[in-house]
């Protein structure tokens, strides 16, 4: 289990009407359309998770020109997870700490969205340069006098826990020795959340990957271990 509640997960669709819907099914609430993304193609609707937690569904944005974050969602089969977001104090300190251990990572960037009401949230965050399609999270920090999305979602849904499968590698090689394998032979690596809604629990699922770990050469038998 992961050891903490995410700011926001983030669920995929090539069209937002037909992820409104789907989410509904789901979990009997209708989410609300939140607005556009400027510059990054995508608009969304929300639905209330909990108090500071929400679901944000993400759709490509017919009213912009060019799709520039979650390329993927243009091509999905059906709506799927595809993101998740965690929520940190001070991000400039914390990429510099990231970038420390070796973890690269893109940002932090500023970013706004009005709902259309004239409401403004304004935030910044920090990508990392490889989050193993959206298992990994990336990093937000919500303006101080920007309200959190989460208290004027609709929707009475519970977070109620996030689990992954599978192994994936999150830090730099432990050595000059070591490259990265995936493990043909191990469980699929996949993130799975569990939202209680008004029908009961039920769990949403990214895309499935290949578990990988580092491989590291012994010299003297020119063999590798897996770690």
């Amino acid at each position: 289990m992961e050891p903490i509640q995410p700011d926001h997960v983030i669920l995929g669709c090539r069209n937002l009407d037909a992820g409104i819907a789907y989410a509904e099914k789901l979990c009997g609430y209708r989410a609300t359309v939140g607005g556009s993304h400027p510059g990054k193609g995508t608009h969304n609707a929300l639905l209330k998770l909990g108090e500071r937690c929400y679901l944000e569904i993400l759709a490509p944005d017919p009213e912009q020109p060019e799709l520039t974050w979650f390329k993927e969602i243009a091509t999905l089969s059906g709506p799927r997870l595809v993101g998740w977001t965690e929520a940190v104090e001070n991000i400039e300190k914390y990429s510099a700490e990231l970038r420390s251990t070796g973890i690269a990572c893109l940002g932090p960037f500023p970013g706004s969205r009005t709902k259309p009401n004239g409401e403004v949230f304004r935030w910044k965050t920090l990508v990392l340069e490889d989050d193993k399609r959206g298992l990994l999270p990336f990093y937000i920090e919500w303006a101080q006098d920007s309200p959190h999305p989460a208290t004027s979602a609709p929707g009475a849904c519970l977070f109620r826990s996030m689990y992954r499968t599978g192994q994936i590698i999150q830090t730099p090689a432990p050595g000059p020795d070591f490259q990265r394998v995936t493990i043909p032979d191990a469980p699929l690596a996949q993130l799975h959340v569990v939202i209680e809604g008004l029908f009961g629990r039920f769990e949403l699922s990214s895309e499935a990957i290949p578990s990988e770990a580092w491989e590291r050469r012994t010299s003297s038998q020119g063999r590798y271990d897996l770690l």
